[in-house]
């Protein structure tokens, strides 16, 4: 790297650790967790955005195109912008309604207000599974950029990349997360106007594309036509269950707020992660040779000029540091609100309960890299934590819209999705997203007409 590149990272951290140390001495409770549910419209697009657009979406998805999956894995992106859209009209302003109605902070707070303590519990679980994978692969993802920084070996760049993060994650909780998103998302828009077409022009542009094999195009190397059709109809409805999302309409200042930030972050989300599919393709004709892992970095160390190396390699960063430190606040918010204090009924001040989260989020932070160390697959670790969290969406919408659901169809609607999940993990990764929200919206409707929704619990009554 030339010094020029060394500064303007140096820099972006910097400025990423001042502002997320900024009033560490004044967080309360509510700061840490929701930002005392006063975000406003600018801010909560930019969190929600840079919160999405991680490793999981960029690197995974560009990994997922080059790995053999083509033109065809953009029906990940499109999957999700029609989900996100269906998220922003229907889901977002009920969230925003239902967490000031009952001062709720996570999506297991739903579970137990509507359903029951048991469901809330078994909601956590999943959270802190998806999360605990979600959060290794942004560890992950950022080892590798610090290997193409600095050149250290992978496991020490992981190890260097996962500590900075951790500590002012823990310190600063929710309200510098979205300070830090805030200045990352204008970071990130680097990746669009820079990167993308510079990789596009160099690549030949779009007519290069005619190239490549049509098998790879197609996707039919990856994997089978079903399987591509049921990732439009189902990948994209995880985001109902998306605790990131749940977590930031909490923090708006109201549900016109809310609605409008998920619209507006949703376009963008898409455009980002259309960028990340285009650069897979077009780094399957410039670096063929290269892998799913290492993909983007190779693209940036081969055809960028000095000055503009830096700024996207910072754009990067900021694209996975703003998904990892929400990741590791939430799966600590999961054991400590939710798993020890209401699961055991255990009785805390705030200031206890502040302690405690920021303990627990260096713990997870240790834990996270570990997994990220054991596993070391950015394409597995991406379809692995999407797949867990799909059980949870029958539970959510019908929650929401339909009377007769009740607390044993959600209960039994996540363990018996969880249980087909698992068991094609073993059998096809790639396609066990499919058993688990089918069966899970099977045994859900079946369950509730069974129990004739005699536990039915609705938010109006509570």
């Amino acid at each position: 790297m030339a010094m020029i590149d060394i500064i303007i990272v140096a820099l972006f951290f910097a400025i990423v650790v001042a502002i997320g140390l900024i009033d560490r001495k004044k967080i309360t409770l509510d700061d840490y967790w929701v930002n005392s549910r006063k975000t406003k419209s600018f801010f909560l697009i930019a969190t929600v955005l840079s919160t999405f657009v991680g490793v999981g979406a960029i690197l995974g998805s560009a990994g997922i195109a080059f790995g053999g999956g083509g033109i065809v894995a953009l029906t990940i992106p499109l999957s999700f912008l029609f989900y996100l859209v269906l998220y922003a009209k229907f889901i977002a302003p009920k969230i925003k309604e239902f967490g000031d109605k009952n001062r709720a902070y996570t999506l297991p707070d739903f579970f137990a207000a509507r359903y029951s303590k048991k469901a809330g519990i078994s909601a956590s679980l999943v959270v802190l599974i998806t999360y605990g994978l979600f959060m290794a692969l942004q560890v992950l993802g950022m080892g590798i950029f610090v290997n193409a920084l600095t050149g250290f070996d992978p496991n020490i760049a992981t190890i260097l990349g996962a500590l900075i993060v951790i500590a002012y994650t823990m310190v600063g909780g929710l309200r510098a997360d979205i300070r830090t998103d805030a200045f990352q998302f204008i970071i990130m828009l680097a990746l669009l106007v820079i990167f993308l077409p510079i990789v596009i022009i160099k690549g030949g542009g779009f007519g290069a594309l005619q190239s490549l094999p049509a098998s790879f195009l197609l996707g039919t190397s990856f994997a089978p036509p079903y399987v591509i059709a049921m990732v439009f109809l189902f990948v994209g409805a995880v985001v109902f269950t998306f605790t990131d999302l749940w977590q930031r309409a909490y923090a708006g200042d109201s549900a016109k707020t809310v609605k409008k930030s998920a619209y507006i972050s949703g376009i963008l989300i898409f455009l980002f992660l259309l960028m990340a599919v285009l650069l897979g393709v077009f780094g399957k004709i410039l670096i063929p040779e290269s892998t799913s892992n290492t993909i983007l970095p190779d693209l940036m160390s081969s055809i960028l000029p000095a000055g503009l190396y830096g700024l996207v390699l910072a754009g990067f960063f900021a694209a996975i540091m703003s998904s990892a430190d929400t990741m590791l606040l939430i799966t600590s918010m999961t054991i400590v609100h939710d798993i020890y204090k209401k699961g055991t009924g255990r009785r805390m001040n705030d200031e206890e309960t502040l302690r405690l989260s920021r303990k627990v989020t260096l713990v997870l932070g240790v834990a996270a890299l570990v997994t990220a160390l054991l596993i070391f697959n950015i394409g597995h670790l991406a379809i692995e934590s999407v797949s867990f969290g799909v059980v949870l969406v029958p539970s959510v919408v019908f929650g929401f819209y339909w009377k007769r659901a009740n607390a044993r169809a959600a209960i039994w609607s996540i363990a018996i999705g969880l249980a087909g999940v698992l068991a094609f993990l073993f059998i096809d990764p790639v396609q066990a997203f499919i058993p688990g929200i089918i069966l899970s919206f099977l045994v859900f409707i079946i369950v509730a007409f069974l129990t004739g929704g005699k536990e039915e619990k609705p938010l109006s009554n509570k």
